[in-house]
């Protein structure tokens, strides 16, 4: 379809592309230096009808997941085996049962959760679409996928080809959500100063800062004040007031508190920090992700949900058939007979299987060889319940180029793409005020790279050319 924009002696304007993206904000901090994201030079075509189906199950996906995150018994007999050899699972669960759950009236998610084609049969050009993971945490690079569509418009403008679907804009879907759950915090907490959205970030890594402040821009947009706040900050000059309000630096209130860090154990360097998590948990400021939803973003909910029977506790039976159709093999690895045979799978057959920790971010699976040595080192051990086992999934191999770091522009490429549908979902009172899509991500690796993290570097920003 692209075939006459990434021919062999096409000659890109890096110049004006770095410049387009630039003024679109799609831009990355390298120590002081900022410079731009790496991007497809076309986008990708993507079946319309095949994501007109994903759009349709995201509502009940977020409403299922936020059904087994107040599942009190299911998340803590679940949990109880990672939470023995891993610290952030084990201290996330100690404020879950202090909280049982559902201390806060209002919930707030942004979400985004990823999938990706899947050819079952080689010999076959059927293929469907299968997840490859929930995301409820720290959700990212929306206003990146906003400018790389528009860019890629201006693409399709020039071929003279049929005009490219207008996306959902999904940094102001977020943006939305997140007024969502401010308007019903001032509502119901009415006070003589207006309080804030905060952003809470990791300043050791500030290379997302554009994707972040993109984000808070929008909020900003809609007439509600912001703040970006440091771990540090936030550890150290936050309280809890006589009225169970988080203030900051004894004189701002905050209302939405917006996590961009704190889903990793890295970010919790000393004990203060786990403090002040369980501060915000405990006070009437609403955590986004609260710390059930962070906890159900670990990959052993993706696992139990998978199962038949888990499932149908949360919704019906047509819509169990619908979700079990796209959620891929996930297997345990239980200290038990089940979790034995389903190690010796993925010693048998490596190529068919990765090893996923509960962890976000790219980087931390483990495929192959790396897969084989660590199942061997942790048969019998309980570290190895804090891993899931996923059959690997096979999309069909597409060509195109990549735009790198601004300057670097490949040859023509095989390459396979994973797309990640956004939603915002909000509940009050346990009634459900918001559960809407919010846009689209799309991320295109080489078809050789088993990791997909933007961030890692493994992946480069693209967009969906709906037919």
């Amino acid at each position: 379809m692209f075939a006459d924009y990434l021919t062999d002696d096409f000659d890109a304007d890096v110049f004006k592309i770095k410049h387009y993206l630039t003024s679109r904000g799609c831009l990355v901090l390298k120590g002081p230096e900022a410079s731009t994201i790496s991007i497809t030079l076309a986008p990708t075509p993507v079946s319309r009808s095949k994501v007109n189906r994903l759009r349709e199950i995201q509502p009940l996906l977020n409403r299922i997941l936020d059904k087994i995150s107040l599942d009190y018994d299911i998340v803590v007999e679940n949990l109880e085996g990672p939470a023995q050899t891993d610290e952030l699972c084990r201290n996330l669960l100690e404020i879950y049962k202090e909280t049982r759950g559902d201390k806060n009236p209002i919930t707030v998610g942004l979400h985004r959760h990823d999938f990706m084609l899947h050819q079952e049969d080689a010999t076959s050009s059927k293929t469907k679409y299968k997840m490859v993971e929930f995301n409820l945490a720290a959700v990212s690079l929306a206003p990146f996928a906003d400018g790389v569509n528009k860019y890629h418009k201006t693409v399709i403008n020039k071929l003279d080809l049929p005009t490219k679907e207008d996306l959902q804009p999904a940094t102001v879907q977020l943006a939305m959500g997140l007024k969502t759950g401010y308007d019903a915090y001032v509502s119901r907490y009415p006070s003589t100063r207006r309080p804030v959205v905060a952003m809470v970030y990791d300043d050791k890594s500030l290379t997302n800062y554009f994707d972040q402040q993109g984000l808070m821009n929008a909020v900003e947009d809609l007439g509600i004040p912001t703040l970006r706040l440091t771990i540090e900050e936030v550890t150290e000059k936050t309280m809890i007031n006589g009225k169970n309000k988080l203030i900051y630096d004894n004189v701002t209130e905050i209302a939405i508190i917006y996590l961009r860090v704190l889903y990793d154990p890295s970010h919790y360097s000393s004990p203060k920090v786990w403090e002040a998590r369980r501060r915000m948990e405990l006070s009437d400021a609403v955590s986004v992700p609260n710390v059930r939803h962070q906890i159900v973003n670990t990959k052993i909910f993706q696992m139990l949900l998978a199962q038949r029977h888990i499932l149908s506790r949360y919704t019906d039976k047509s819509n169990v058939d619908q979700l079990l159709e796209i959620f891929g093999d996930v297997l345990p690895l239980t200290l038990d007979k089940e979790g034995d045979e389903n190690a010796r799978k993925g010693l048998l057959h490596p190529d068919k299987f990765v090893l996923k920790p509960q962890r976000e971010g790219g980087g931390n699976n483990l495929w192959g060889r790396e897969m084989v040595e660590a199942l061997e080192k942790m048969k019998g051990s309980p570290e190895r319940t804090r891993f899931i086992l996923m059959r690997v999934l096979s999309p069909p191999v597409l060509k195109n180029r990549f735009l790198r770091n601004g300057d670097e522009v490949t040859e023509i490429l095989d390459t396979k793409s994973e797309i990640g549908l956004y939603s915002t979902y909000c509940v009050v009172d346990g009634s459900e005020v918001r559960n809407e899509n919010a846009g689209i991500l799309l991320r295109t690796k080489l078809s050789t790279d088993n990791e997909g993290g933007v961030a890692a570097g493994f992946s480069v920003i693209d967009s969906p050319y709906l037919v």
